[in-house]
Order: C-alpha cells, then sequence, then structure tokens
C-alpha cells in the first residue's frame, strides 16, 4: 500500500463507501453531460469524456448547471442502479446535496483544503459520511 493521507471535511450524508477517485475539477454538466442509463460522462472536452462515474468516489468542486442537476441521479441513473458509490465536494450547494440524498451515496464536503490537490484519479478513497473525514491511499 501506498501513502495515506486523511482529509477532514463536513459530513453531508451518512455511510461509509470505498473505491476508486474520479476527479473532475471542472465538475460534470448535469442534463447535457451525462448518459442516463450508463452514468457516462458525454460533456464534449470533458476529462473523462466517454468514461462512467458509476461505483467510483466521484471527487467535484461542486454541481454545474441548472437546478435539473440533482435531477439527473434520479431519473434514468435510479432506475438502472447507476450511481457514485460516494461523494468527495469541495463545496455542497443544494443540487449536490440533492443528489446524493436521492442515490444514497455517503458525502463529505465543504473543505478547507483544495481536494484536488490531495486527490487524483485511480487513487483508493473512503468517504466517512458519518464522521466527515476523507481517506485517500495513493497507489504504489
Amino acid at each position: 500500500m501506498g501513502k495515506t493521507i486523511v482529509l477532514k471535511g463536513r459530513p453531508a450524508y451518512p455511510g461509509i463507501a470505498e473505491g476508486e477517485a474520479m476527479c473532475c475539477p471542472n465538475s460534470i454538466q448535469g442534463w447535457a453531460g451525462v448518459e442516463g442509463r450508463t452514468g457516462k460522462i458525454i460533456e464534449k472536452g470533458h476529462v473523462h469524456e466517454g468514461e462512467s462515474f458509476d461505483g467510483k468516489i466521484l471527487v467535484i468542486p461542486t454541481s454545474k448547471g441548472s437546478c435539473g442537476w440533482s435531477g439527473l441521479f434520479q431519473g434514468p441513473m435510479d432506475l438502472s442502479g447507476i450511481r457514485p458509490a460516494g461523494w468527495v465536494v469541495k463545496y455542497a450547494d443544494s443540487k449536490v446535496g440533492v443528489a446524493a440524498v436521492l442515490v444514497g451515496s455517503p458525502m463529505v464536503a465543504d473543505f478547507e483544503e483544495d481536494i484536488f490537490q490531495y486527490i487524483q484519479d485511480g487513487d483508493h478513497v473512503v468517504v466517512n459520511g458519518n464522521a466527515g473525514t476523507v481517506t485517500i491511499t495513493k497507489p504504489d
């Protein structure tokens, strides 16, 4: 195992989840940015265009787009069982908060640190939405 880092944020939705980090420093456009049945990012030019966030720890600064952003996670994705395993969010606005509740994935939010300075794609991340901690393990 590699180096371990622990960040402290605000417990925003309870539970514990772990998985591979998918970092989206520019967030993800709502309705126009994700294919609803697969969770595949279709936003043109997105760093993860063509990849699905299903089962990953989604690391974003906040939501992006209109109030329909959170509805994206309720419709076809919910019916298909597509969802992030957990959320690490620099600043939780109401849209991302509603999305976490809709899919029932743990969230830690509102960090003082720049989360993208510590978490990179492929890191193993444990989101503890009960304690408000995010444990990052770097690959060897």
